[in-house]
C-alpha cells in the first residue's frame, strides 16, 4: 500500500514537472529589475504624456521630462551603476541563446508571438499592437536580440 502511494506520488510528480523542463527560464535581471524604463548609456526622455510605474533612470546620460512617475528618477547614481552591470550579465546571457524565430521588420498590427527567442535582422518597426500569447500558465519569455524599435502610429 505505502509502495503504491509513494509510485502515485512520484508519477504525479513527474507528471506536474516535465512541462517546466520545456520552457526557458529568464534571466536574473538583478538591481535592473527595478526599474520600469532604464539605459546603461544615453539619455531617457519623454515627450508627451505617459505614466510610468517603477524607477526611470540612465547610467549614462540625463534623464529628462517625465512628469509622472510612480517610482524613483536615477541619474548616475549607485542604483543605475549596479543596474547596468547586472542588465551587461543578463544580456550577455541572452546574446547567446539560439533564436527560434526569425520575423520580418515590420511588427505589430495585431500580430501574435508565441514564446521563444526571436532574431529581427536590423531595426523594426512596432505599428499599432503585439500580443505575446502563451499556451501555458507557466513563465515564458519573450526575447529579440539585437534590436531598435521605432514606434509608428
Amino acid at each position: 500500500m505505502i509502495k503504491s502511494i509513494f509510485q502515485l506520488a512520484a508519477a504525479l510528480a513527474g507528471i506536474l514537472l516535465i512541462p517546466l523542463l520545456g520552457y526557458s527560464q529568464a534571466p536574473n535581471l538583478g538591481a535592473s529589475a527595478n526599474f520600469a524604463l532604464f539605459s546603461t548609456t544615453g539619455a531617457v526622455s519623454n515627450t508627451g504624456l505617459s505614466l510610468l510605474t517603477g524607477n526611470v533612470g540612465s547610467n549614462n546620460g540625463p534623464v529628462t521630462n517625465f512628469g509622472n512617475v510612480d517610482g524613483v528618477m536615477h541619474d548616475a547614481d549607485g542604483a543605475t551603476a549596479s543596474a547596468a552591470a547586472d542588465l551587461t550579465i543578463a544580456y550577455n546571457q541572452l546574446n547567446a541563446a539560439i533564436p527560434t524565430f526569425f520575423p520580418s521588420s515590420l511588427l505589430g498590427n495585431g500580430q501574435v508571438l508565441n514564446a521563444g527567442i526571436y532574431s529581427v535582422a536590423g531595426g523594426a518597426t512596432l505599428s499599432k499592437t503585439i500580443m505575446l500569447f502563451s499556451l501555458s500558465k507557466w513563465k515564458e519569455q519573450w526575447v529579440s536580440l539585437p534590436i531598435t524599435i521605432s514606434r509608428a502610429l
